[in-house]
């Protein structure tokens, strides 16, 4: 062949320098990688929640939107190694939340650790990350890595009970009417789903934190489980007090050990001091107690020994069962938490073989079975189902995240609009394209301009049209519930708000709890002011718990727009959120718990008389009115009105009821009948009324309109039943403000308050 003159070049040279470069390059990073993660930690082990002893009971149980504690353990690699472990679990949305542990080891040590995620679904899908102080990765692992089994989740709505040794009779309640076995999936709406889960204490896995008992309803302590006594000595035994103070109820059998639990750290919280023991002849008053027809101590058994109690009403307890003279259950309050004591040893006989034991448990825990009617609430809320947002509502925290999604000024478009005007969208870039250009144009080439047209001008009428329904102002629904015991000088607040973003943007968020007597806060805004040392603040997402899109009940994975996730901060005390992805004309549902001291904020002198009735004088020491106050007392509530800022009442003089009534007539303003509009307006201060004295809400059947599962820690019926006296009112201050970092402006705030105050009592006329 003859040359042509211009050089040969081989144009497969390119392709191949490329391919070699980045089979180096790959090379390169992955020894580079390797590197990294071959010299520090390994993650070895990791164990989520707890151990479910129910029927198909499973490892790794954990309660969807509750917070659960997560145990890991990291081999140390070749050398000493220092930096960040973040723990990601989905939220509500489906994005990763993380929360982040500073971590120190030595080479080649074996560390253990507890750190928390709260999943937002059925699915956490956990993610692990081990980063050093550059910011470079050395450790990660998947969910599928460390559980190859899926963890068993529990839906929002179970009620979950954890227990140390072995306290016969819990797992037969699941056969007792009203109740049933829980963790299997679906929701029945015949009876409770009802979990126990032991605590692993052999393998020290006690939460060290008070949210790590989150899911928990009640918590039974068997005392001859000496181990478990021994590992409550310490700040795990802290975080138990805690969680109870927060509103808990711990369950402690004292028996023969009456000595290890007075001297161990929950001995100083009980309603009475255990001191020695005696012999009883019979146990009938329990029989009482459970409501049983097989008596525990049948003729001719013998003498009992319990454990003898006393104290009780310098402790403020309330004995609930009695014979001869001794104690046999005694129940008291601790903060807004309970503690019931129990006399006899409950793993050993007469009570281990006692076939009512089950009943024993469901009064000892104070448990009810579910009394919500479907049938009550699809007619109330137009069939169960008319509505694309009120679809399987059965909880009041339902019905509290759809009244924080009503802004005033934002146009909710109902769904079915939307699927109109996809429809037509369809239409018209499909067969109304196709028509227009074969009947009119009779050019089907033209399709290159009139279907970019037509996506643009539809694009452009959706954006004015959502400009024009929802505005471009950021916008907070937010509801404080604050509660004050003056007897103890504590006071807890939880907070719930919506915010609403009229752009794409990344926000921090804090929740600062603010005194009620500090003249008024502003409620939100991007100045960060820090609580008092003593008040310990826990912010995390919001939702609803029903089996229904954009909740957590659902069982899928939900595709998102929320960014690649946000972070808890500081390291391992999620008080703060970082960096959450808020998309435009969305919402963001979130919460916040603090806890720590409180200032009297009413003047009282409350003498009881009869049963349910009280005498003396109320007095506002606030400086804005109390509104639409009541006292409520046992099964009675008076109606004291507006309590103007240092006016005095006469409880006697004021309207009295019965408290389940009073609350059966708030119903029709939270919970929309069939016939009202899709945006209603939901009262929100009825609403959280009725949540904090929903055990006292119910008909003459028994039976409540909607459950109060998740938002349970607000009822505090079970005080009441403690003689004591609960005023109740709305007031137009923020008890916490809200601090964003990152929006254009601050927000304007919708802010809804209730306050509850824990009066003091004289037990004797004066």
């Amino acid at each position: 062949m003859a040359s042509s003159g211009v050089p040969y070049r081989d144009h497969r040279r390119g392709p191949r320098l490329l391919v070699g470069l980045s089979a180096f390059s790959w090379l390169v990073f992955a020894n580079l990688a390797g590197a990294w993660e071959g010299d520090g930690p390994a993650i070895a082990r990791v164990r989520l929640g707890f151990d479910a002893t129910s029927k198909g009971g499973a490892s790794n149980s954990f309660k969807v939107g509750s917070w659960v504690p997560v145990w890991i353990e990291l081999k140390g690699g070749r050398e000493s190694f220092q930096g960040v472990l973040d723990v990601a679990a989905a939220d509500d949305d489906g994005v990763p939340a993380s929360l982040r542990t500073g971590i120190s080891m030595a080479a080649g040590e074996t560390l253990r650790l507890i750190t928390y995620a709260r999943p937002g679904a059925r699915d956490p899908d956990l993610r692990l990350v081990l980063t050093d102080p550059q910011g470079r990765r050395r450790a990660s692992a998947v969910q599928a890595n460390f559980l190859h089994d899926p963890p068993r989740a529990l839906k929002p709505g179970e009620t979950l009970i954890l227990t140390t040794g072995r306290p016969a009779g819990v797992e037969t309640i699941i056969d007792l009417p009203g109740f049933r076995a829980g963790g299997l999936g679906s929701i029945d709406a015949g009876g409770s789903e009802f979990v126990t889960a032991a605590l692993d204490v052999a393998g020290e896995r006690l939460p060290d934190r008070w949210y790590g008992y989150d899911a928990a309803w009640g918590v039974v302590v068997d005392a001859n489980d000496r181990q478990a006594l021994e590992a409550l000595s310490g700040p795990r035994g802290q975080a138990l007090v805690d969680w109870v103070a927060r509103g808990g109820h711990l369950v402690v059998a004292v028996g023969s050990q009456w000595q290890a639990v007075k001297s161990s750290p929950i001995g100083s919280i009980l309603p009475c001091v255990p001191n020695g023991q005696e012999s009883v002849p019979s146990l009938e008053a329990l029989d009482a107690f459970a409501g049983s027809t097989k008596p525990i101590t049948p003729p001719e058994t013998p003498a009992v020994r319990v454990a003898r109690l006393e104290n009780v009403a310098e402790r403020g307890g309330s004995i609930l069962s009695i014979t001869s003279n001794l104690p046999l259950v005694v129940r008291g309050s601790h903060g807004f938490g309970r503690v019931t004591v129990i006399a006899i040893d409950v793993d050993q006989q007469p009570f281990s073989t006692w076939a009512d034991r089950g009943m024993f448990w469901i009064r000892a825990l104070d448990l009810r079975g579910r009394r919500v009617d479907p049938s009550a609430v699809g007619a109330k809320l137009g069939g169960g189902g008319t509505r694309f947002y009120q679809a399987n509502t059965k909880d009041l925290s339902s019905q509290l995240k759809v009244a924080l999604e009503q802004f005033p000024g934002v146009t909710l478009v109902p769904f079915g609009w939307i699927a109109f005007a996809i429809f037509l969208y369809i239409a018209l870039i499909g067969p109304g394209d196709y028509f227009l250009l074969r009947k009119v144009f009779k050019r089907m080439e033209f399709t290159w301009i009139t279907f970019p047209a037509v996506v643009a001008a539809v694009g452009l009428v959706a954006y004015f049209a959502a400009y024009r329904l929802n505005g471009d102002e950021l916008l907070i629904n937010k509801v404080d519930v604050i509660d004050i015991d003056q007897i103890a000088g504590v006071g807890r607040g939880c907070t719930w708000f919506t915010l609403f973003s009229p752009r794409n943007q990344d926000y921090a968020i804090e929740v600062t709890p603010t005194p009620l007597d500090a003249g008024q806060p502003v409620a939100a805004g991007s100045a960060r002011s820090k609580p008092s040392p003593e008040t310990k603040v826990l912010l995390s997402w919001a939702s609803a718990p029903d089996d229904r899109f954009g909740s957590m009940g659902s069982s899928s994975r939900r595709f998102s727009f929320g960014g690649g996730g946000y972070s808890y901060e500081p390291a391992g005390e999620p008080e703060r959120l970082e960096n959450v992805r808020i998309p435009i004309w969305s919402t963001k549902g979130l919460q916040a718990r603090w806890f720590g001291p409180a200032k009297p904020v009413v003047e009282s002198d409350l003498t009881p008389i009869g049963t349910d009735r009280l005498l003396g004088v109320v007095q506002n020491r606030l400086d804005v009115p109390l509104e639409d106050a009541i006292l409520a007392f046992g099964k009675h509530v008076y109606e004291l009105g507006t309590l103007v800022p240092g006016s005095t009442i006469r409880v006697e003089l004021a309207k009295d009821r019965n408290l389940s009534g009073y609350l059966h007539t708030r119903q029709g303003s939270y919970v929309p009948d069939a016939t009202s509009s899709l945006a209603a307006p939901i009262d929100r201060g009825d609403l959280l009324m009725a949540a904090m004295f929903h055990d006292s809400e119910t008909t003459s059947s028994g039976v409540s309109l909607l459950t109060n599962d998740v938002l349970h820690d607000l009822d505090l019926t079970g005080q009441l039943a403690l003689s004591r006296p609960m005023l109740a009112a709305r007031i137009k201050r923020a008890g916490s403000r809200v601090v964003l970092e990152g929006g254009s402006s601050d927000p304007r705030t919708n802010q809804v308050t209730v306050l509850r105050v824990v009066l003091p009592l004289r037990r004797t006329q004066p």
